[in-house]
């Protein structure tokens, strides 16, 4: 007994700062007037000498140099230090936003929006991949495919995202008369163009690739670049997606609960609207997070500090879920101004003095407790309703109470009511990609992400087609919903492989020619099912030219 209590008041003495002068009797007196309450600094004592020399460090804080380009010091407190006390949460900060950015332009069409996203090099790449991937499996029959033919594919896809038939065969049977599939593109061809579609040459892997979604990075990359130039919201909240996939991935994931439990996961940073800033794809290891943000913060916070740098400016709000928030993340996003908060797991604030849930249910629903940081950088709320629910912030506890309900008015703390209203950009994202999913059923991994890609384009660049039409004063019925919108981007893809009207139809110099396949071409006029060698060298498209069906004469006349 007296060998523990000497070691507990040589640990203790250390953690204080505290001579090691001090008698037995001196030591249990401040214990008693609670002076030394630190308790936590011990485990069991049972601990070797080497754990026992690393307490007199724990004193300092850790600081690190950050990799590459960032020169800033991280600062983390270690979670013994960690102290709390009973009070309310009070901050001098100036939590107000202002917004100078000067973004006001006039709506563009549809299409302009989604070619920010998906640029004209990118159909290029993929048609230059696709013909060389074709020519290495060995494919018999295949021709050559061009970038006009990508865009086609790509609309069909976007068009049955839209549509949803049972099966893909059925865009093209002549009972359903589906024109933008029967005279675009031949069924077979569209699906020998799918089981070929390709965005990176194989060959050209480099030797120590880490990078698992290096055959879709191009897309996802180009993607990436047109999110990083918006302006961002006062409100931003992470949080993850699923993309829908069972197949063969090393990254595949199962999260229970969600709407789609396997796929693979993104991570997102978006607005209040949906609108996506930043993003990041999930592959353990491997994925584009510093080492030193995954070691010191592990990777849930990681992640959120990681995709906060795309914050530059001051006073902007972020929000996320308990499966990223630590002490140390709402320390480091204090530092940079960041205002954050976000739900809790109690056992990673080093037991905060917060009332228990048996304790809590006794008390009327809408009641809350709340505890302090020592350094009054942080703050624990917790508030029960039918159930409890904690939340941490470095800018808001309890706050200003208000009422919410319909049939029964329960008081809620003000952090509650600012983490719900914000909190879901990530879900809205989600539901808007969901409504029109470009459904595929293909164990190859690539073709889902693909088509993901291409939904999330589609949502983004209507969420800011929707923001410049708001800002223009357009009333609600002149503007496009997302149904409208992408089905207009599907039909201007497919129409990017015709001719366009006012040079189809200007009567100049179009002259039928004649080539040199082995079988025919399907004719591109409407409703035709003929097949003709005869190709208008002006438009480029096949046309029948013969004495009892001459559509070269008819599509050129409106």
């Amino acid at each position: 007994m007296t060998s523990q209590l000497i070691y507990f008041m040589y640990i203790t003495c250390f953690s204080h700062n505290l001579p090691l002068e001090y008698k037995v009797i001196d030591f249990l007196e401040h214990l008693v007037n609670g002076e030394l309450s630190d308790l936590d600094c011990l485990d069991s004592g049972n601990e070797a000498d080497e754990n026992e020399s690393k307490l007199t460090e724990d004193q300092e804080e850790i600081t690190v140099n950050r990799e590459e380009d960032d020169h800033e010091q991280m600062t983390i407190t270690r979670k013994h230090e960690i102290k709390w006390r009973h009070r309310p949460f009070t901050t001098i900060i100036d939590t107000s936003f202002q917004n100078h950015l000067i973004y006001d332009r006039h709506p563009m069409s549809p299409y302009k929006y989604f070619k920010q996203y998906v640029p004209d090099v990118l159909f290029d790449l993929m048609s230059d991949s696709t013909n060389i991937y074709a020519m290495q499996s060995g494919t018999l029959g295949f021709k050559p495919t061009s970038s006009g033919e990508i865009r086609t594919l790509i609309g069909l896809h976007l068009a049955m995202g839209v549509m949803k038939m049972p099966r893909v065969s059925m865009y093209w049977e002549a009972g359903m008369d589906i024109g933008i599939f029967r005279n675009t593109m031949c069924r077979d061809r569209f699906f020998q163009l799918r089981s070929h579609l390709h965005l990176f040459n194989n060959l050209e892997r480099p030797a120590e690739n880490n990078d698992v979604f290096y055959k879709v990075r191009p897309l996802y990359d180009a993607m990436h670049r047109r999110c990083l130039e918006l302006p961002l919201e006062e409100n931003l909240c992470v949080d993850e997606q699923m993309v829908p996939f069972r197949g063969s991935l090393s990254v595949e994931q199962y999260v229970k609960g969600k709407p789609h439990p396997w796929g693979v996961k993104m991570y997102f940073l978006c607005g209040k609207s949906g609108m996506t800033y930043d993003f990041l794809l999930h592959q353990g290891a491997t994925m584009e997070v510093s080492e030193q943000f995954k070691t010191q913060l592990g990777l849930g916070a990681g992640v959120v500090y990681h995709l906060s740098q795309r914050i530059t400016e001051a006073d902007h709000k972020l929000y996320f879920d308990n499966y990223f928030t630590t002490y140390n993340l709402l320390e480091l996003l204090a530092e940079k101004k960041i205002h954050a908060a976000g739900t809790a797991r109690v056992c990673r604030f080093a037991s905060p003095p917060l009332q228990s849930d048996k304790v809590m249910a006794k008390m009327p629903r809408g009641s809350c407790d709340e505890a302090v940081s020592r350094d009054g950088k942080v703050a624990l709320v917790k508030w029960f309703d039918s159930r409890s629910v904690v939340m941490t912030s470095n800018f808001v506890g309890v706050g200003t109470m208000d009422e919410q309900g319909t049939f029964l008015k329960v008081s809620r703390p003000e952090v509650i009511k600012l983490y719900n209203e914000a909190m879901g950009g990530v879900d809205l994202l989600n539901q808007l990609v969901s409504l029109y999913r470009t459904e595929i059923r293909s164990r190859k991994w690539t073709l889902r992400m693909i088509t993901h890609a291409f939904d999330l384009a589609v949502v983004n660049s209507w969420l800011e087609y929707r923001l410049d039409a708001k800002r223009a004063n357009l009333q609600t019925k002149d503007t496009l919903d997302l149904l409208h919108f992408k089905m207009n981007v599907a039909q201007c893809l497919v129409s990017d492989a015709r001719p366009l009207p006012e040079v189809q139809y200007d009567m100049v110099d179009h002259m039928p020619n004649y080539d040199e396949k082995t079988e025919a071409t399907r004719c591109k006029r409407p409703y035709c099912t003929g097949k003709t060698h005869v190709f208008c060298d002006k438009c480029n498209i096949h046309l029948c030219f013969v004495p009892h069906r001459n559509c070269f004469k008819a599509a050129h006349r409106k």
